[in-house]
């Protein structure tokens, strides 16, 4: 089984390199890997790995949800293993060819996670961007959809919400699930994630990792809450006799 630190990942999202390296210098004990988005990457580049690798030893998952023609994501991915990372996002609306010159570039043990809908969508959302019809009404349907092409193009994971990770999990047992969107079931938060679950509910349905940012970030103790999201790993993991 593995250990509820392993599924943990927590964002960086912060416009400050020294307070971003500090949070993962104290989260490291309880953080499998952290997460570097476009914030902290377009601000400072290649030395935001460096530094966050260097003083914890944790897993890098860049964030990037590239999303562009196929010649420009095969070199954008060729240069995210040449800083070696271990996951990075590629939009599956990209299209195939997009995501199997992703999947061609991956070197070094990168790992390619097709993003599928982002968790601050709803239909409303959806309907103005000009999806209709069963995809509409059917979220999951649509996340389905894009991660059967994700798979079959050989992705090694893909990025959805608690609420369509059970569907996707059962029909792709090895693709790996990478689930945002997780909060606290007694917090009340009115954010910009629409899509949400607790820590216990989306290992349950069979997310594999659980990216955790504000639920950790704005509490009083950062520390404890890891250690109960770990215990909510923990129960979740036991419940399904893994």
């Amino acid at each position: 089984m593995r250990e509820p630190r392993e599924r943990l990942i927590f964002p960086l999202d912060f416009s400050d390199l020294k307070e971003a390296v500090s949070w993962a210098e104290r989260l490291s004990p309880y953080i499998g890997t952290f997460k570097i988005g476009l914030e902290l990457f377009i601000k400072f580049g290649p030395r935001a790995i460096e530094k966050v690798k260097r003083k914890t030893g944790a897993k890098i998952f860049l964030d990037l949800k590239l999303y562009d023609i196929p010649n420009t994501v095969s070199s954008a991915v060729k240069a995210a293993a040449s800083y070696e990372v271990d996951y990075l996002t590629v939009h599956i609306l990209s299209g195939r060819k997009a995501l199997e010159e992703a999947v061609k570039a991956a070197e070094g043990g990168l790992k390619i996670l097709g993003v599928t809908l982002l968790t601050s969508l709803d239909k409303a959302d959806l309907l103005e961007l000009g999806f209709n019809g069963e995809y509409l009404y059917k979220t999951e349907d649509l996340v389905y959809k894009l991660s059967f092409l994700a798979q079959s193009v050989g992705c090694d994971g893909i990025v959805c919400s608690a609420k369509e990770v059970a569907r996707i999990k059962e029909a792709f047992p090895f693709l790996i699930t990478v689930v945002p969107g997780i909060r606290l079931e007694e917090t009340d938060q009115r954010d910009d994630q629409v899509r949400t679950a607790t820590p216990y509910e989306a290992i349950l349905n069979g997310a594999d990792l659980l990216v955790v940012g504000r639920p950790i970030r704005l509490a009083s103790d950062p520390l404890e809450i890891c250690l109960r999201i770990h215990e909510e790993i923990r129960k979740a993991l036991e419940d399904k006799n893994v």
